[in-house]
């Protein structure tokens, strides 16, 4: 998951990437403007995630720098509340690239 969103930017290691991928002004001295808001939200895959109905698989490290383990916890509870089948594989102990999944 790309992890974009308006808020990601704030929680993130490399928040330039979320506006470079949204097409954004990267400027950290001043707020999102209302319009980049509006493109960084319409990136996000929470948005789109109305059009996912097959099973999804998630693998979430607690420690990842790069996408906030909240977003994958929170597609997982829309998907479920929206009946489609989701499971989360929490690792306590990884960072983004899951090193400790064999």
């Amino acid at each position: 998951s790309s992890g974009i969103n308006a808020e990601y930017g704030g929680s993130t290691d490399i928040p330039d990437w979320c506006h470079v991928e949204a097409g954004t002004p990267c400027d950290f001295t001043t707020a999102p403007s209302p319009e980049a808001l509006c493109k960084l939200h319409s990136k996000s895959p929470i948005v789109h995630a109305h059009k996912i109905t097959s099973p999804v698989l998630l693998l979430l490290g607690a420690k990842d720098l790069r996408v906030p383990p909240s977003q994958g916890l929170s597609l997982h509870r829309l998907l479920r509340a929206r009946g489609v089948e989701s499971e989360v594989r929490w690792y306590p102990e990884d960072c983004h690239p899951l090193k400790s999944v064999a």
